[in-house]
């Protein structure tokens, strides 16, 4: 009787342990975030409304949000606790997804990590290509239709024959937009123009010595996290200019671009969502799926009427007819 009553009181110790380990009997999803502003939160909302949609709501699933506040040793702190705690991760932009990628390689882990908002997994090493995900690694690319966005300053101004691009040189998702911005409009014999910012400090700065350029027609800035957040500083820029300005994707037009073909940011984060549920149900492994991405025909144009009345920009009828004009609310 003693050594059973030991036994169980073993076995009593060891599940008490297990579940403390466990915590609440919950599957913990680990989202590390860059930073916070419309077009990164609406991927983190779509994601956790495709898994409530599959049943995977928050009574089944504890998600653990890091937001690093641009703070690049936030970013690989957060991903080490994450990866040690979480049953799956999600790093949304590229830093957090490479991070969170490197935390588990190091820790030995090989949770399910999903990425969203990356432009270029491939070069970034997340993924060997798009046709599969790699390892435990896959996710969504938020590579734009650039050569369409391009193709828009011609549309709106026949006769423009200098462009600026304006990005921050040290976000590499930018790099390989205003790369590819820079090679389309070079090809269609456009002069082109490159300013580039370091930070938040000076985009005022950068835009403002773009603007200077004489004869520009106007500018095209990629989806880009720092001057995202500093878009008032590109509107002041280019106030009464007669410059027009494209953008890379919609929430940058709230301060400063005329107009853009636009990824949703929503569905894009749903897409990976759908990913995670397949991870969950064992219908396939992260290694089995596709990076995922919008075409073309997903996207949406969306104009700024205001932005564009602003900067002294007439948008013609071909353009403001297929647009969705977020001044109107």
């Amino acid at each position: 009787m003693k050594k059973k009553i030991l036994l169980l009181g073993a076995i009593m110790a060891v599940s008490t342990l297990m579940a403390s380990c466990s915590g609440n009997g919950k599957i913990k999803i680990g989202i590390l975030q860059p930073s916070e502003f419309p077009a990164l939160d609406n991927a983190r909302e779509g994601f956790k409304k495709a898994l409530a949609n599959a049943g995977y709501n928050e009574d089944k699933v504890e998600f653990i949000y890091r937001n690093a506040g641009g703070v690049a040793a936030d970013i690989v702190a957060f991903s080490k606790d994450l990866v040690g705690r979480c049953d799956m991760t999600l790093g949304i932009a590229t830093d957090p997804a490479a991070a969170l990628l490197s935390a588990s390689i190091d820790k030995g882990i090989t949770n399910p990590v999903l990425f969203t908002a990356v432009t270029d997994p491939v070069g970034k090493g997340l993924v060997s290509s798009l046709e599969n995900g790699k390892g435990f690694v896959t996710g969504t690319s938020d590579i734009n239709p650039v050569e369409d966005q391009v193709s828009l300053i011609k549309e709106c101004n026949p006769a423009a024959d200098k462009v600026g691009i304006l990005y921050t040189q040290s976000e590499q998702n930018s790099v390989v937009q205003a790369n590819k911005a820079k090679a389309a409009l070079e090809a269609s014999g456009i002069s082109v123009s490159v300013q580039t910012a370091t930070g938040p400090s000076d985009v005022s700065s950068a835009a403002s010595a773009l603007a200077s350029v004489d004869g520009l027609d106007a500018i095209y800035i990629p989806t880009d996290n720092n001057i995202a957040k500093n878009t008032n500083a590109v509107k002041s820029a280019v106030q009464g200019s007669g410059i027009l300005v494209v953008c890379g994707e919609e929430g940058m037009l709230a301060d400063c671009g005329s107009v853009t073909l636009s990824v949703n940011y929503t569905k894009l984060g749903e897409e990976v969502g759908k990913m995670a549920v397949s991870i969950l149900n064992k219908e396939k492994k992260a290694g089995e799926i596709p990076v995922g991405f919008m075409s073309k025909e997903e996207c949406e144009y969306v104009m700024s009427s205001a932005n564009a009345a602003a900067a002294g920009v007439s948008l013609p009828e071909s353009v403001t007819s297929k647009c969705r004009d977020i001044s109107l609310g």
